[in-house]
């Protein structure tokens, strides 16, 4: 039964900038630092903690820019996803479910319960196996968790409602 964590592979989060005034904001990737997925024949079974996201810094051109945020910034981003974003409640027990797994070689797909408070919502996922990593990546419309995405200067800076979440685990089938 393999176990990963932080230790072992990653979870990422990758937001987008949107609006009039989107050229001066930035497309950002965080890291979920306290997170554990337990694999079990068809069974997978995920907690993430939301209090425990980290900024890894601003994208641009699909890269990490180094020195694009200050330290000031990364407190501001990580404050105001905790004020304006989950209002308050940054949900410490995010979970994710998934019986009826299916495993081959080079894929490991199926259908999970996806638990953000106060929401639930089906999420289908699909990993590819390759390099000895499996890679999940998946796209999720925050209003479906009830999660109002972040919008300052009456609208005109705002972070687009479709987020993408990457998990890498090794992976040796």
């Amino acid at each position: 039964m393999p176990v990963f964590d932080a230790s072992s592979g990653t979870c990422e989060i990758f937001t987008y900038k949107a609006g009039l005034l989107s050229a001066v904001g930035h497309d950002l990737l965080f890291r979920v630092k306290r997170w554990s997925l337990t694999v079990e024949n068809d069974h997978i079974e995920g907690t993430f903690d939301g209090t425990s996201f980290e900024v890894v810094g601003a994208i641009k051109d699909g890269r990490v820019a180094p020195g694009a945020l200050s330290a000031k910034d990364e407190r501001d981003i990580l404050a105001n996803i905790d004020k304006h974003v989950f209002k308050g409640f940054r949900p410490r027990d995010i979970r994710f479910e998934a019986d009826d797994v299916d495993v081959d070689d080079d894929c490991i797909e199926g259908t999970g319960t996806l638990a953000i408070p106060p929401g639930r919502h089906d999420v289908r996922f699909e990993a590819h196996i390759e390099g000895g990593k499996a890679t999940c990546r998946l796209t999720l419309h925050q209003p479906d968790w009830g999660i109002t995405p972040f919008k300052a200067l009456m609208g005109t800076l705002k972070i687009k409602p479709d987020i993408k979440v990457r998990i890498t685990v090794p992976w040796d089938g």
